[in-house]
């Protein structure tokens, strides 16, 4: 198994607990698949884990800590609390391994939906370097979650206002908006609208998400630079009834669609 790659402990809890997974394994003399077999998970989670490509969940970490005494489950609870800059990490992970994603755009197409001109455009029109990188990054997550056999539940909620906004053009437009209709055809996919005539409701302070992944749920919003992942319940509730409440204002789907299709006129 490779030793654990850029991972700087002094900056990052995860980095901390992946470094430790490591180094605790191999003072045992245990190589990542006898620690897989131990643990009851294949041996790539273990690799992983330990390469800070993935977070160590809750069980796992309550797992470790009942085969070597140890303390993770308290350093996870503590990492999934903190903001030390690693939340895409998780995000990632999240998103691909999630059954359910709830989201709620405010003013911009929800990445897990942008075509690949429309991604470019709003990446080129930040502060990104390395454009292509970061659209082919974006990319790779969309595929994580679109290509699965098992596809997750997806329920969107677009304010008038990501219509209304042109990025890239009226033909990047078109095409961005042509996609979320042919996605919105899939059973397992909805978008609805939410319209200006709505007026003052509880998503204007920003886009956020949620993720069914297993038998919990984590909360995603969006921010400048950087989001905040949130996974302490209580808080991830709030998130869970703001969604509620702008579900219960938008328009159905089949209303929807005349809006999607209304809007896709305006950029001819």
């Amino acid at each position: 198994m490779p030793e654990p790659e850029a991972l700087d402990p002094d900056r990052s809890l995860w980095h901390y607990i992946a470094v430790e997974v490591h180094r605790l394994r191999e003072a045992r003399g245990l190589s990542g698949n006898k620690l897989a077999e131990q643990l009851g998970c294949d041996r790539s989670y273990v690799s992983r884990v330990e390469n800070g490509r993935l977070h160590l969940s809750p069980d796992y970490a309550r797992r470790l800590d009942r085969l070597w005494g140890t303390t993770f489950a308290r350093l996870v609870r503590l990492a999934e609390t903190s903001d030390d800059g690693d939340w895409f990490t998780g995000l990632t992970d999240h998103e691909a391994r999630a059954t359910r994603h709830r989201m709620w755009a405010a003013l911009l197409v929800p990445g897990l939906l942008q075509t690949p001109e429309y991604a470019r455009a709003m990446l080129s029109a930040g502060m990104v370097s390395g454009i292509e990188e970061a659209l082919e990054k974006r990319l790779a997550r969309q595929a994580a979650v679109w290509e699965r056999s098992d596809p997750a539940l997806v329920s969107v909620i677009l304010s008038w206002a990501v219509l209304a906004q042109p990025v890239g053009g009226a033909e990047v437009m078109r095409a961005q908006i042509a996609h979320l209709m042919e996605l919105a055809k899939a059973p397992h996919v909805s978008i609805r609208v939410l319209e200006a005539s709505s007026g003052a409701h509880n998503g204007l302070d920003g886009s956020f998400r949620l993720l069914t992944v297993g038998d919990r749920e984590v909360a995603f919003t969006d921010a400048p630079e950087r989001g905040r992942l949130v996974t302490t319940p209580t808080d991830v509730m709030k998130y869970a009834v703001r969604y509620d409440r702008l579900s219960d204002i938008a328009a159905p789907v089949g209303t929807s669609r005349t809006l999607l299709d209304g809007s896709l006129e305006t950029y001819q």
